[in-house]
């Protein structure tokens, strides 16, 4: 069975000397010092709870919850989309296909 996710939305912000990001569909979270380390950081986090709910037997992503309605506000009220081959997200193994992430950059006010 071929797993796709419909939407894969990110919203990063910094905080301090921080650049966070939180996938709005899923909750996963993270935070680093640079745009490329943010990157990694999400991806890895994708990619991990694939390989490890499929070394389980478990769906990909069917217990995940969402981002809290602030992190959707922010991405909302952002203008600032950063292109998609920002982020690479390539896991195809398995029947698991991510789509192409829509990603926004906000100011951390509400």
């Amino acid at each position: 069975m071929v797993r796709t996710l419909s939407k894969l939305r990110v919203v990063i912000f910094q905080e301090g000397k921080w650049l966070c990001a939180h996938c709005l569909e899923y909750g996963f979270a993270t935070q680093a010092k640079t745009l490329d380390g943010l990157r990694y950081d999400i991806e890895r986090m994708i990619v991990d709870h694939i390989a490890i709910s499929l070394a389980n037997g478990l769906r990909p992503f069917k217990n995940e919850h969402r981002a809290p309605k602030k992190y959707w506000t922010l991405f909302e009220r952002s203008k600032i989309v950063l292109p998609p081959q920002s982020f690479g997200l390539k896991f195809r193994r398995r029947g698991v296909k991510i789509p192409t992430p829509e990603i926004r950059v906000a100011t951390l006010t509400l």
